[in-house]
């Protein structure tokens, strides 16, 4: 087990010490596995830390271990071996209700016969909480989440947004340490999807509290969250910021998941002389892309097969920049207050057709050739390729 994630953040498990908390970190998960008693490997040795107060989101595709690991953490599904750390403690074996974890499903969950009120004020109750601070802590939230004029309503007499709104409100009312929320927007459309988004955003800013969203929507994960937590198989592929999970993809599996890219491989030939950049031999030609994003030296994967990615919105109809190839314009689809997105084919060596996406605002035809550049420092170095969905990247997107 690495003793580093993907962002270079230590989390070893065995420091810090359980009885030495660590104020910064609101979530700890070092090594955490699940195989289930089918002998299903739901989820295998992953690591990754949540600083206190951000909102963090755990996307992958359907099935990648993303559920597994939120039960995990909320104590309805036991772990196989490693820990989950709160605040410093480690919970992992502790009940649920030990564990200062909300959690907001997808499908609310609200009792039938009880009111709005009741239903918020139910977890309070079950905690033995006093009627007075009981109904000081239900009026707060009532008038934060904007619920005063529910308050008696059934829950069948709420709409989808409505009963969203409650299902927080219950989980918010008990203060925890940490929310988790499993894909809460799923069902809605995608004008109260919006709403709910910012709803959200508003609460994270108001409260202590730190966030933990589960959700396979890759353009809803970059609209929330301060970290992304990229699974896929069982496994995390990368942990880390917004910016730098978009910009510095980890893998080919999280620079083809997360948003559009174009995905080159070939061999790793020579290194410059800074070692900042290094000359990758494609079936499309000899491209220059940068080594920023390695863990390892550069110098190490000489002679080695490797990807590289580039987002369509850093390719340019030009034959200026360090990068550049000849390209037919396959398709062109226009995107009102986006530009247009532009499907290229690039012709190998071995006469096989390569597309590419582009993004762009000058006009172009259709049937054209055109020479698409990109600068090097846009060519982002991939260690390894992965799976996407059951799609080989090496055979598949890569062309080998």
């Amino acid at each position: 087990m690495s003793d580093t994630d993907h962002s270079g953040a230590d989390v070893s498990p065995t420091e810090p010490t359980l009885d030495e908390p660590i104020d910064d970190l609101a979530l700890e998960v070092c090594g955490l596995t699940k195989i289930y008693p089918d002998g299903t490997l739901a989820v295998d040795d992953i690591d990754f830390s949540i600083t206190d107060g951000d909102f963090c989101v755990l996307i992958g595709p359907s099935g990648c271990g993303k559920s597994t690991t939120l039960h995990s953490l909320v104590g309805k599904i036991p772990v196989t071996e490693g820990e989950i750390r709160l605040g410093g403690k480690n919970v992992t074996d502790a009940p649920t209700y030990e564990r200062d974890i909300g959690l907001v499903f997808q499908d609310f969950q609200l009792f039938p016969h009880l009111t709005v009120e009741e239903n918020i004020a139910y977890g309070l109750e079950r905690l033995g909480v006093e009627k007075d601070e009981r109904t000081t802590r239900v009026n707060d939230i009532v008038e934060m989440m904007r619920l005063g004029d529910l308050i008696e309503r059934q829950p069948e007499e709420l709409s989808a947004g409505q009963k969203q709104r409650v299902a927080l409100a219950r989980s918010m009312v008990l203060e925890p340490r940490l929310l988790l929320l499993d894909e809460p927007l799923g069902d809605m459309d995608y004008k109260l999807q919006k709403h709910m988004e910012r709803e959200l955003l508003r609460l994270h800013r108001e409260l202590d509290t730190t966030f933990v969203y589960v959700t396979h929507d890759q353009t809803q994960a970059m609209r929330l969250a301060d970290q992304i937590v990229v699974m896929n198989d069982g496994k995390v592929e990368q942990s880390d910021t917004v910016e730098r999970v978009y910009n510095e993809p980890a893998t080919a599996f999280v620079s083809a998941f997360v948003g559009d890219s174009n995905i080159f491989t070939g061999e790793l030939t020579d290194v410059t002389d800074d070692g900042n950049h290094a000359h990758i031999e494609t079936p499309l030609g000899t491209f220059l892309a940068t080594t920023s994003n390695l863990r390892s030296e550069p110098a190490l994967l000489i002679g080695e097969q490797v990807p590289f990615s580039v987002r369509p919105q850093y390719l340019e109809v030009s034959d200026e920049l360090d990068n550049s190839v000849s390209c037919r314009v396959d398709d062109v689809i226009h995107q009102p207050g986006s530009g247009t997105h532009v499907i290229l084919e690039a012709t190998t060596t071995d006469g096989d057709a390569h597309e590419l996406q582009l993004k762009s605002f000058e006009r172009i035809d259709p049937a054209e050739t055109v020479t698409i550049g990109w600068s090097a420092d846009h060519a982002t170095l991939l260690e390894r390729t992965s799976v996407v969905d059951g799609i080989d990247l090496e055979t598949d997107i890569l062309g080998e």
